[in-house]
């Protein structure tokens, strides 16, 4: 079974977004913030805030959690291990940082 999915942020203000995500004919709406530091602490300075907030909220829902509506980065990498690691993954993986 193929899962139709796309994902696409915006900017409301540094480090708080409004994501939309469609997935298999339901879409939802999130916000999503993090703080000034996060993209620093992940080894990640240079990465776009709208690529690391998509790639964070597809990590979620590609790993079949249920995504919140409000997602805050720094409390899911203080609490999940595992999501750090994979968004680390997603982002150095991707064409883009």
């Amino acid at each position: 079974m193929t899962v139709e999915q796309w994902i696409e942020a915006r900017e409301m203000r540094e480090g708080t977004y409004a994501v939309v995500m469609h997935r298999t004919q339901r879409t939802t709406h999130h916000l999503v913030v993090y703080s000034a530091t996060f993209p620093a602490r992940m080894g990640l300075s240079d990465a776009d805030g709208r690529r690391l907030v998509e790639a964070a909220v597809g990590l979620l829902a590609d790993r079949g959690d249920e995504v919140e509506h409000d997602l805050d980065l720094d409390w899911m990498a203080h609490s999940d291990a595992d999501f750090l690691a994979g968004l680390r993954e997603r982002l150095v993986g991707s064409a883009t940082i």
